[in-house]
């Protein structure tokens, strides 16, 4: 909304206009869009200006949730300060036909018609009032009937352009805040937990080192899983020779005489038993090394 063109046609945009053009328009602010104030404001520029302009609107505007605000220096101390709805007018410039993307620059029609003290553009009316604000009137008012639309394009429009988006707000201002401060909550909250991870941590951390010093373990976590991940299969293999000697003595029907445990052999002694029996019961989970019977005993040997 920057670019400025020599070649853009002028308009006049008022709440039911209707535009049919296919080039690039500039678009003069009907008074329908906007109020306008002249201020006393007792600050040096206009952005301390800006800062207060919401409180002073908000003694003549009932609801300013949704106003965007503009302000122009007149003189020392004294400002013109605009007050819009962005979303106003986007709809208006959306319903009037024309491409949003023809639109080069928006103007207030309260500084760019001055040289004209009243006028008409279609069935509406507008005149400057004796404070030289730009008020929309009764037609049957007007003492001069001029159409604006005869002389728009020898306006000379000012430097002074509408900040404005071309561009729908899909949320309100308070759903806007809203979402911020849902958003404030969150990152507190999630700021509060990674404080007390962090705590947690260090005091884990701090832990750790004192286990390792107290049962004399390395550093290096590759080391302490290595030393794990070998106390894990000696485990299993103690596990494992529990589960073989239970499964053994678990069978009532063979009478052991003697049981010795050498390394991974189980060495069985038993007396009186059918020996192709019981060669068939162990085999089922365990694999029989060597077998030999003297007299009534019978002797297996068998590998966990």
């Amino acid at each position: 909304m920057n670019l400025v063109s020599s070649k853009s046609k002028k308009i006049f945009l008022c709440s039911d206009t209707k535009i049919n053009e296919t080039s690039k328009v500039d678009i003069i602010l009907s008074p329908e869009f906007y109020w306008v104030r002249i201020f006393d404001i007792p600050v040096k520029n206009i952005s301390q200006a800006r800062a207060v302009v919401p409180t002073l609107f908000e003694d003549l505007l009932q609801d300013v949730t949704d106003l965007s605000y503009q302000v122009i220096k007149l003189e020392t101390n004294k400002y013109l300060c605009f007050a819009y709805i962005n979303q106003k007018i986007y709809e208006a410039i959306k319903q009037s036909g024309i491409n949003l993307s023809l639109v080069n620059s928006i103007y207030f029609a309260q500084n760019e018609c001055k040289n004209f003290k009243q006028f008409y553009v279609d069935d509406k009316s507008f005149l400057y009032t004796q404070d030289e604000i730009l008020v929309k009137i009764p037609k049957e008012l007007l003492s001069e009937k001029i159409d604006l639309k005869n002389y728009i394009e020898n306006i000379n429009l000012s430097a002074n352009r509408v900040d404005i988006k071309l561009y729908s707000n899909f949320l309100t201002s308070k759903q806007i805040n809203m979402i911020l401060a849902f958003c404030l909550i969150f990152i507190v909250i999630n700021f509060s937990k990674y404080f007390i991870y962090s705590n947690e941590i260090s005091n884990l951390d701090k832990k750790m080192q004192d286990i390792k010093i107290s049962n004399n373990l390395p550093n290096s976590m590759i080391q302490i899983d290595s030393i794990i991940s070998s106390n894990k299969k000696i485990a299993q293999k103690e596990i494992n020779k529990r589960e073989a000697i239970y499964y053994i003595l678990s069978n009532n029907d063979f009478e052991i005489k003697n049981i010795e445990l050498q390394n991974d052999i189980l060495n069985i002694d038993f007396l009186n038993v059918n020996g192709k029996k019981l060669e068939e019961y162990i085999s089922k989970k365990y694999k029989i090394i060597s077998t030999n019977s003297s007299n009534l005993i019978s002797n297996i040997k068998v590998q966990l």
